[in-house]
């Protein structure tokens, strides 16, 4: 299943609430989010012109292109986590909002058990279950 969270996504003048996958797996050295191209659209940022990057993912390296910064914040039904300025990518096949590593921590994100779901924020007793899935898809 993984641990997937609703993430509040903020570019400009526009904001888009969505489930984000929380991968600890997707290290980064500054807080980042894979933006799939579809909400990439949605929320007005630059596709045209943009930098690629080579990053190492499972064996093999993939391209991904720098779309600038974004505000992030976790939501959940009883709190919303401070904003976290991002930079945001996009790899183009993947559809789904992943959070690295960095973005995790940043937020506040702990995970308790990946398999089933359940996390937490930093310091809070309360155990939480992931939110479905949510893919952009063009």
């Amino acid at each position: 299943m993984g641990v997937r969270i609703r993430l509040r996504i903020r570019h400009d003048d526009k904001s888009v609430v969505t489930a984000a996958l929380v991968n600890s797996g997707y290290e980064s050295e500054v807080p980042e989010v894979h933006i799939p191209l579809a909400l990439a659209r949605r929320l007005g940022l630059k596709l045209e012109g943009v930098v690629s990057e080579r990053y190492r993912v499972v064996g093999s390296d993939v391209s991904a292109y720098v779309l600038g910064t974004v505000r992030v914040s976790v939501i959940t039904e009883d709190r919303e986590s401070p904003e976290v300025e991002a930079r945001a990518v996009t790899v183009p096949g993947e559809y789904e909002v992943l959070l690295s590593d960095a973005a995790i921590e940043a937020l506040g994100i702990e995970i308790i058990r990946p398999k089933t779901g359940q996390w937490r924020f930093r310091g809070e007793e309360k155990v939480r279950s992931s939110v479905q899935p949510e893919y952009w898809i063009d």
